[in-house]
């Protein structure tokens, strides 16, 4: 970003009329002190205006300095973006680390959700995604529905990887109006577990013969309202592992490296007007299947 783009984005409109009262005083010093273009005027001048830039950085940490901290210990920093960071765990038991990214995004809850949500055109909008099917979805009470999901995607360098989802998407999660949660488990066995042989997947993928299976994936979005809901924080967490013969260190960049292309894609699809239209909370979960 440019300096001159840094200093428009602080130059919030509410910081107008402290511009003006700076101005105002300075004004009313240099007409008191009789001072036009003196060496003197000049230092009162450079004076008000090393004061305003600090109270424009003081207030900008107010206005824009969202809490992007992790949830719980034990993570560290990889990335800092500006509305977003992202963090790494290492897990105990396990070569695969955990990855998080925690950010502030425009626009409500509700939106991210119905994106998210929408399962069958991530292949539209998600990185890598080839094909996805909604297999069954289950609703268990007022405010969740369990959906089973297969998705299949091919990455760059690797062969194409598969895997079945089973998704708690909740709204009004823990008690919170307006706060939204997609959590989701591997289907390993089961009749939900597809894989991309099965007759009513095989015409829709290309090489599933050598596609090879994830060995684990658990993780959740969370999309929680904050300025009145104008704006979200949004909380992603992911414990993954593509399987086959990758090491797990790559696996761990790899899953790390990910993360702003995810949030990228989210950003960049909920401009799309349809989803607009789903402004009735009764409605998310509905759009969702």
């Amino acid at each position: 970003m440019l300096a001159k783009d840094r200093f428009a984005v602080l130059v919030d409109v509410r910081l107008y009329p402290l511009l003006r009262d700076i101005t105002c005083e300075a004004n009313k010093r240099n007409a008191s002190l009789n001072i036009n273009r003196s060496h003197g005027g000049k230092k009162i001048r450079r004076l008000f205006v090393a004061v305003f830039i600090l109270l424009v950085f003081g207030l900008h940490s107010t206005l824009y300095g969202y809490d992007l901290s992790p949830p719980d210990a034990g993570w560290e920093q990889k990335g800092d973006e500006r509305d977003y960071k992202t963090y790494f765990r290492e897990k105990k038991g396990s070569e695969t680390g955990e990855v998080l990214m925690v950010g502030v995004i425009d626009g409500p809850p509700s939106k991210y959700f119905s994106v998210v949500g929408d399962y069958e055109n991530f292949p539209q909008f998600m990185p890598y995604m080839q094909y996805v099917k909604l297999l069954r979805s289950e609703k268990v009470n007022e405010n969740r529905t369990d959906n089973y999901v297969f998705f299949y995607f091919d990455t760059p360098i690797v062969s194409t990887r598969f895997y079945t989802l089973k998704l708690q998407d909740e709204k009004n999660y823990n008690g919170k109006p307006d706060t939204f949660r997609s959590y989701w488990t591997l289907e390993k066995q089961g009749p939900n577990r597809k894989t991309p042989l099965d007759p009513d997947i095989a015409p829709h993928v290309k090489g599933g013969s050598k596609a090879i299976e994830t060995a684990f994936n658990e993780g959740y979005w969370l999309f929680e309202p904050i300025d009145g809901g104008k704006k979200t924080k949004v909380t992603y967490y992911v414990w993954t592992n593509p399987g086959g013969s990758i090491p797990d260190w790559i696996a761990n960049k790899a899953n790390t490296i990910a993360l702003p292309k995810l949030m990228k894609a989210i950003k960049q699809r909920v401009k799309d007007p349809k989803y607009d239209t789903i402004s009735n909370r009764s409605q998310i979960l509905d759009f969702a299947l």
